[in-house]
């Protein structure tokens, strides 16, 4: 709706319009009723008018000076005079300032003011669906400039395709490979900016003007985006054989450039691209496929060369899973917060140390994730709308190792109340501390002795709180939890059944057999041939996550 201001110094005439003015009806509200062009004028300041009437002849501040100031503030500004005076020197100056009209107060009606008011509404809506429609077609050709640079890079990196198919387009940029070296940056954009698809067109428009603020005066800068905030700046021109120390300064101040813009982070990557259409072409498509994978490691703001980075490395990060589940798992289940920072902290710098693939690492933290939310879910025994493929398109989405160690932190805290709230069911502190101790020794034989020990009680006592706490009886919870414990082994790990017992303080296969029976009506042999093909799209076979 639009707003009215009110300017008289004679308070019947505002009362009057303020009453015969039918608001509603127009689709306007009254900004304010003013007795002077001063007090206006102090109102307009905290915020302005769409429409204003006013009386020429007031004390302090004339209608006309108003006006005149007003104006100054928004051209845009419509404006209905009042005037008892049918002097034309007035009319005159007024028609000079622009307004809409001019009203002797003692022709003033309901129906004329009313006409008048309407006849300005509708003014300035047609205003305001121009702007929109002008706004909406500089907004298409803005992205049809951005999906022309974007589909020349997408078919740059697409070595099926013969160069007939970008290189006309990438000259209409600016971009002659045969004729000069080229200096490719790829950035990668981090932070609250560009959370939609308009965001992302106004980012990468403040990209490519830092990158044309910063550009040396014999070198061009075009941005091509490529795929969400990932673009490549290109600088091409007076670099002979390659960029010098002169363009390593220009993409340090490219660097500063971006980082200031609001709520932007980013690291940067360069790759010195010698003249030639081939090299181009190559050097691109490096700079997009390595380029990529090795910014999940680089420090926002970091500025590097592409050909200076280290490989990753060809270890296995799967020989550490067992030790780094079992840490952390136990930190879990201790509820220990703080600890379980340190250790999740721990092993995403080891993990940095080494320089992992990130699709390697990916599938790592999925199956520790994974992993310790189905042992959650068979203690706390209840039905959960987890879902494994959400998990996995989550993950996939994370581009960098401090925002996978930030959200997998958070993963776990917000999980550690549903421990919490499973151990208060007990309420006794005697089964929490038995719970949690069998979690920390499964690898033995535990007995009901042994608990009533550690928690100094009768274990006549004991054997019956425990029951009534849980509703199963201490050795039959033992026994569940080894259970648990050997389908998660069974499932994950390559160590035979007789291995999967002895780990779990059975010395009998036999006898193990046959529990694990009893409590998945299966032999652990049977339930692994089963679950081969489920493990394989869970957790045991990691090839089956594209990260």
């Amino acid at each position: 709706m639009y707003s009215v201001m009110l300017v008289d110094d004679d308070q019947p005439v505002l009362d009057f319009l303020s009453a015969v003015i039918p608001w509603d009806e127009l689709g306007l509200t009254l900004h304010s009723a003013c007795k002077n062009g001063l007090i206006a004028l102090e109102k307009a300041q905290a915020g302005m008018p769409d429409i204003v009437i006013t009386d020429i002849g007031m004390p302090y501040m004339d209608g006309l000076e108003l006006i005149r100031e007003l104006k100054l503030r928004s051209e845009e500004l419509r404006v209905v005079v009042l005037s008892c005076m049918d002097d034309f020197t007035y009319a005159q100056q007024a028609v000079k300032l622009m307004v809409s009209d001019y009203i002797l107060k003692e022709m003033i009606s309901r129906e004329l003011i009313t006409g008048l008011l309407r006849e300005l509404g509708d003014d300035l809506r047609r205003r305001d669906a121009d702007k929109a429609q002008t706004q909406k077609w500089k907004s298409m050709a803005e992205n049809q400039k951005v999906l022309l640079k974007q589909s020349v890079l997408r078919r740059m990196a697409a070595r099926e395709l013969p160069d007939s198919e970008w290189r006309a387009d990438a000259a209409e940029l600016g971009i002659l490979p045969d004729l000069t070296a080229h200096v490719a940056v790829l950035c990668r954009i981090s932070g609250n900016a560009g959370e939609n698809e308009a965001e992302e067109l106004a980012l990468m428009s403040c990209v490519e003007s830092a990158a044309e603020a910063v550009r040396q005066e014999d070198t061009a800068a075009v941005c091509l985006p490529y795929s969400g905030r990932d673009c490549v700046l290109v600088f091409s021109g007076g670099m002979g054989n390659g960029a010098d120390s002169g363009h390593i300064s220009m993409l340090g101040r490219l660097r500063s450039a971006i980082q200031v813009l609001p709520g932007v982070t980013a690291s940067f990557q360069y790759l010195c691209i010698p003249a030639g259409g081939g090299h181009f072409r190559e050097g691109i498509i490096e700079l997009l496929s390595q380029g990529r994978e090795y910014a999940f490691y680089l420090k926002p703001g970091e500025l590097s060369s592409l050909k200076t980075l280290l490989p990753f490395t060809e270890e296995d990060l799967f020989l550490h899973y067992a030790e780094a589940s079992q840490e952390i798992r136990e930190a879990f289940l201790e509820e220990a917060a703080d600890r379980l920072a340190a250790l999740l902290s721990k092993w995403m710098d080891y993990i940095r140390a080494r320089r992992y693939a990130p699709r390697q690492v990916k599938e790592w933290m999925l199956k520790l994730l994974y992993d310790n939310q189905m042992r959650l879910m068979a203690r706390q025994q209840f039905q959960s709308t987890f879902s494994l493929e959400l998990l996995h398109d989550t993950l996939t989405a994370i581009d960098h190792m401090d925002h996978l160690e930030e959200w997998s932190l958070q993963f776990f805290n917000e999980r550690l109340p549903v421990i919490r709230e499973m151990y208060q069911e007990t309420r006794r502190d005697e089964i929490k501390k038995v719970k949690q101790y069998v979690d920390r020794h499964l690898n033995r034989k535990i007995t009901l002795e042994e608990v009533a020990e550690y928690t100094h009680l009768n274990s006549s006592y004991f054997s019956r709180l425990f029951k009534k706490e849980t509703g199963m009886s201490f050795i039959h919870y033992v026994t569940h939890t080894k259970m648990e414990q050997a389908k998660e082994w069974l499932d994950q790990s390559p160590q035979s059944v007789e291995q999967v017992a002895e780990q779990l303080g059975y010395e009998n296969k036999s006898y193990f057999t046959k529990l694990f029976k009893l409590h998945t009506g299966t032999t652990p042999g049977e339930f692994r041939g089963e679950e081969g093909n489920r493990s394989a799209q869970t957790s045991g076979t990691r090839r089956h996550y594209p990260c």
